[in-house]
């Protein structure tokens, strides 16, 4: 067998394969021992009828196929196992270059056979600077305001509804109103984008903000007209961006009694005992998100600019790999929170490969990310310590419970996981960071926005009973 080597781009490894007839012919001997002895021919014992015969019944394309595939498998493997140098950096499996139905239909046992494969292999990476940044990065301050609006909205879904009768529509009421869509082209009714005696929130952010602005002030038996285009996101869809016009008439008001903000309204949505504690939370909330946040935006600042230093051609195998990831862990977000029948109904093949497609440029700049801290890694000998290894292994376990877990595959991810923290540490301790006011800074045309899922905080989780919202 010769085997000729050959770099290819997007970090493939291609061999040129040359078979000698006598390999090929061992194995079509064999597969016809194993054919003849193992294929029941009507009219004789199974072993026992003559082999022309069972070469027949099983037909020679098919036999041809079985000896290529035997012999295809068995000399990469070889090819393989005789450069050492790739098959220590080699990803995935091979991929038959030479089509495969061209080879079934020349292919005689025999003969002399060549082909061509390619296998991915780690990408070569260079990194013409790793470290002296100087970036800017969006600071984003507290907004300690949150806290009265957030307790606000509290008070709201708490609230008991009363009937009024000698005011005007004020925000925060809810309003019952017969609602008719008009068609302003032809002046026909939309029956079916309307509504009667529908309940409203009297809010901006429940419902039409232009409706909502023009209701308010209103009284009952008042009549509201309201010249819009019909919104997205609204039903029926076949309306979207049709020119319409509101006439809204209001039959019934109810105002909100809110419920005092003191201790006992405290106890009733949270772990809290007193107002003030639960003021303490909230404002503690707003201050560690918004660090999070500041936080977020250098280490995006400096891997923006350590990924401009980058050269890798990323192979097909590592791209796939990470869509795979992010796919996965979009799809087990929205099953948590979907009905299992209709999980089953949405996850169709043609979306999960158009979710794949969305997410490909972002897989891309998650990996030449992480490419280049592994680099700052290998150049600057950081280690994993074993103690922070073992505990969150340990966490990890815990948390894994009951789940076919492979303990080495863990240890390997959590490694990892902790490498990639030191690396970013590093880069962002030998590098300087100039914090500018939010928004003063235009994100580049090209950059793809990430999607994280928000985690739930093991502590101090503010509930709400079964008649109001989760917050």
């Amino acid at each position: 067998m010769k085997v000729t080597l050959e770099k290819l781009p997007a970090s493939q490894i291609g061999f040129d394969i040359q078979v000698e007839g006598a390999k090929s012919q061992a194995i079509y001997d064999r597969v016809v021992k194993d054919l003849t002895r193992t294929i029941q021919v009507p009219g004789f014992r199974k072993g026992k009828a003559p082999q022309q015969l069972v070469l027949r019944q099983v037909g020679s394309q098919r036999l041809k196929a079985n000896v290529l595939e035997e012999l295809l498998e068995k000399t990469l493997n070889e090819a393989l196992a005789e450069n050492k140098e790739v098959k220590d950096k080699a990803l995935g499996g091979f991929q038959l270059v030479t089509d495969l139905e061209t080879l079934v239909q020349t292919f005689t046992p025999g003969q002399d056979l060549s082909f061509k494969a390619a296998i991915d292999v780690e990408p070569e990476v260079t990194l013409a600077k790793y470290q002296g940044f100087s970036v800017k990065a969006e600071e984003i301050k507290p907004d300690l305001t949150e806290v009265d609006r957030t307790l606000y909205e509290f008070q709201v879904r708490k609230s008991t509804l009363v009937p009024v009768e000698d005011r005007a529509i004020k925000l925060n009421d809810v309003a019952t109103v017969d609602l008719k869509v008009i068609d302003r082209e032809t002046g026909e009714e939309l029956s079916d984008a309307g509504e009667d005696d529908f309940q409203l929130d009297v809010d901006e952010k429940a419902f039409i903000p232009e409706v909502v602005k023009a209701l308010v002030d209103t009284k009952i038996d008042d009549v509201v007209e309201v010249e819009s285009v019909f919104p997205q996101d609204y039903y029926p869809e076949e309306y979207v961006g049709k020119e319409i016009k509101y006439v809204i008439t209001v039959k019934s008001i109810k105002g909100r009694e809110l419920p005092d903000l003191d201790d006992e309204f405290a106890k009733s949505i949270s772990d809290k005992e007193t107002i003030a504690e639960l003021r303490e939370l909230l404002e503690q909330r707003i201050i560690d998100e918004a660090d999070s946040k500041t936080k977020a935006n250098k280490e995006a600042a400096i891997l923006d600019a350590l990924t401009a230093e980058l050269e890798v051609d990323l192979p097909a195998t590592l791209v796939q790999q990470e869509l795979d990831f992010l796919v996965r862990q979009q799809a087990s977000y929205l099953q948590e929170r979907i009905d299992p029948a209709m999980a089953k109904q949405l996850f169709t093949k043609e979306l999960v490969e158009e979710m794949r497609r969305l997410n490909r440029p972002d897989a891309i700049k998650r990996l030449r990310r992480k490419v280049a801290l592994d680099e700052i890694v290998k150049q600057e000998k950081i280690v994993a310590d074993e103690a922070t290894l073992n505990e969150r292994v340990a966490g990890a376990l815990e948390v894994l419970k009951g789940q076919n877990i492979d303990p080495d595959r863990l240890v390997t991810v959590v490694r990892e996981e902790i490498l990639t923290e030191k690396a970013l540490a590093w880069l962002l301790e030998h590098s300087e960071i100039e914090l500018v006011e939010k928004g003063s800074l235009k994100p580049p045309a090209d950059e793809t926005l990430e999607s994280i899922s928000p985690e739930a905080d093991a502590g101090d989780v503010i509930t709400v009973d079964a008649e109001s919202e989760n917050a």
